[in-house]
């Protein structure tokens, strides 16, 4: 299967932590000359990941991944070719799981209003199941407890998910969440799912839930068809040099062979 990705920093392309593991055709739209998107207004990166879909679509891809906001935000308008990754999270696990009512959104500093107001326009599309029905406290519809992210994803430029300083500002970013008392808290970016076993510890999972990679990957399996051989190309906007310093990325993408890198 022929699947595109439409990225401008690390934030979907870590999913290639499990992808990898999937034989399939992946395309890459690489915006480097735009990133990245969560650091500037909704509207404007809105509109450069539609020119990633676009271009996608002309490479004869099957279907795009996009971040998760911008998912939401494109759905409606191309439904047959965006794959629903963030949808099904939402929809399946982060909403059916939920046992209060109280939900925690974190996303980048561009319009944290926006990430509400499109989780909350899915979450109308959501029919409670008969164990949220039976919940004397269960309340609908959802309310949402948000934080706005400044320096985590800047910082993680200069240093690794597993270090010391990264982990404790992971545990001071999602304390937040902790102190309110939320059901679940619903990562905005693929990239805090890399720091989800830091977060299982700073979370009790009794009271609050954060759904694992894992549950992506079981999500992606479902939604895709299987292919024959893996491959991955490459076409950036501007330059790959971050992209290539990357090893961790790179690694996951290459799987013992070498990627196709275009520039446009």
């Amino acid at each position: 299967m022929k699947i595109g990705i439409v990225s401008s920093w690390m934030e979907t392309l870590s999913l290639f932590s499990f992808l990898t593991r999937y034989n399939h055709e992946f395309v890459i739209y690489y915006d480097s000359i735009n990133a990245p998107y969560w650091a500037k207004n909704f509207s404007t990166s809105l509109e450069n990941v539609k020119r990633g879909v676009k271009y996608l679509k002309d490479q004869w891809v099957e279907k795009v991944i996009v971040p998760p906001i911008y998912e939401l935000a494109l759905l409606n308008e191309w439904e047959k070719i965006i794959l629903p990754l963030f949808k099904t999270y939402l929809l399946d696990y982060c909403f059916k799981y939920s046992l209060v009512w109280k939900l925690g959104i974190i996303w980048e500093f561009a319009d944290i209003q926006k990430a509400q107001e499109l989780v909350d326009v899915f979450s109308k599309e959501y029919s409670l199941t008969e164990n949220q029905k039976s919940i004397k406290k269960f309340s609908y519809p959802f309310h949402y407890w948000c934080k706005e992210e400044h320096i985590l994803n800047s910082l993680l430029t200069k240093f690794s998910w597993r270090s010391h300083l990264t982990n404790s500002l992971v545990k001071y970013e999602f304390r937040y969440f902790k102190d309110s008392n939320v059901d679940t808290v619903i990562p905005c970016n693929y990239d805090y799912f890399n720091a989800e076993r830091t977060l299982s510890k700073l979370f009790n999972t009794k009271k609050t839930r954060f759904h694992w990679l894992k549950v992506l990957e079981s999500i992606f399996s479902d939604l895709v068809w299987n292919s024959t051989s893996y491959s991955v190309s490459i076409y950036a906007t501007d330059q790959v040099d971050y992209l290539k310093n990357t090893k961790r990325i790179m690694r996951y993408l290459q799987r013992w062979k070498s990627v196709e890198i275009n520039w446009l």
